[in-house]
């Protein structure tokens, strides 16, 4: 298909220049003969360029929505596998708890990239454009930060290069200090929420994981934190309902709360391979048209069905990311085709 794209397209470029008029003829090749020496190359080549761009990008996009759909096949079969185990435990009144674990540890072994671009997080979520993948969620050990205290307490807190410092209130309810502890938090781009035992969980996105290794440094004035220049705060990694990390099968109510959890990771699988299938064949049918057909009327339409679709796709951003390393000369373009 790529090969033929190509040829279309050289076909409708080569049909622009001899209908074009001399001295714009002559143009391109003056244009073409300076591009070594920075000269813009002529509206139609460039037009052209464009246009494989785009056809790049939707070839690229037929793989990523390939290699997504694959993994996610592979975790509904895993899901569907461990469900039955459950449901058979629950008949039965108990069930091997270490093999649900380890049938439960295989989907964390589920790994979906594109060229180097991660499309599934560790929920099993599609990685949509620049939202990236879930955050993790850290507890702080030994403290809780948004307990209610009698007095004010001016707390510092150090995580990587950044520092801020701000007020948690005293004498007032846990909520209105969970908001003091949000805002100030905020500062160095920490989003806060209440986790299951109703203490601060940290949010932290894959570069902030990176900088919490080295260090969260906090000082406070004794109401929930020490005073004095600081101490480097313990955390615990916590997951939430929709992380099989987070599932247990020792219990009964374990086994309960497993089975309903699975199922709603088994419809949220289904729904989004129906999509990536979904992506993979609007797009390959908007290029299949590009392929048979070289009027530039035809080809102008197509291309813009192609392009509403390409910025519907949840990959939007990885594949533009892979393009954008590109220049646009013929070669490079052609190579990436060929890819």
């Amino acid at each position: 298909m790529v090969s033929a794209v190509s040829d279309t397209l050289s076909v409708q470029q080569r049909r622009q220049a001899q209908s074009a008029p001399i001295s714009e003829a002559g143009a391109g090749l003056a244009g073409k003969d300076k591009t070594k020496s920075g000269v813009a190359l002529p509206q139609w080549r460039m037009e052209s360029y464009r246009r494989w761009a785009s056809v790049g990008q939707g070839q690229h996009q037929v793989a990523a929505a390939q290699t997504g759909a694959q993994v996610l096949r592979q975790a509904k079969s895993q899901l569907t596998l461990l469900e039955r185990q459950v449901e058979q435990a629950l008949r039965q009144g108990g069930g091997d708890s270490q093999g649900m674990s380890q049938q439960r540890d295989r989907l964390l072994n589920l790994n979906a990239e594109y060229r180097g671009a991660p499309l599934i997080d560790q929920q099993l979520n599609l990685i949509r454009g620049k939202k990236g993948a879930a955050p993790r969620q850290y507890a702080i050990k030994g403290a809780d930060l948004a307990a209610a205290k009698p007095r004010d307490e001016r707390v510092s807190v150090q995580f990587g290069d950044k520092r801020t410092e701000f007020m948690l209130p005293g004498g007032v309810e846990s909520d209105r200090v969970m908001g003091a502890l949000k805002s100030g938090l905020s500062e160095l781009g920490i989003q806060v929420q209440r986790g299951s035992d109703g203490r601060p969980v940290l949010m932290l996105d894959k570069a902030q994981q990176v900088q919490l290794e080295g260090g969260l440094r906090m000082a406070g004035q004794g109401q929930r934190l020490p005073a004095g220049d600081g101490v480097n705060i313990k955390t615990q990694e916590v997951y939430p309902w929709a992380d099989p990390r987070e599932w247990r099968f020792e219990s009964l109510d374990q086994l309960k709360q497993a089975q309903a959890k699975i199922r709603k990771t088994l419809n949220k699988v289904e729904s989004q391979i129906s999509e990536l299938d979904s992506l993979q064949a609007a797009v390959s049918a908007r290029l299949d048209k590009i392929r048979r057909h070289t009027g530039t009327g035809d080809v102008d339409s197509v291309m813009a069905e192609l392009n509403r679709e390409l910025a519907r796709s949840p990959f939007s951003s990885q594949v533009g990311a892979l393009l954008a390393q590109a220049n646009l000369s013929r070669s490079q373009v052609t190579d990436l085709l060929r890819a």
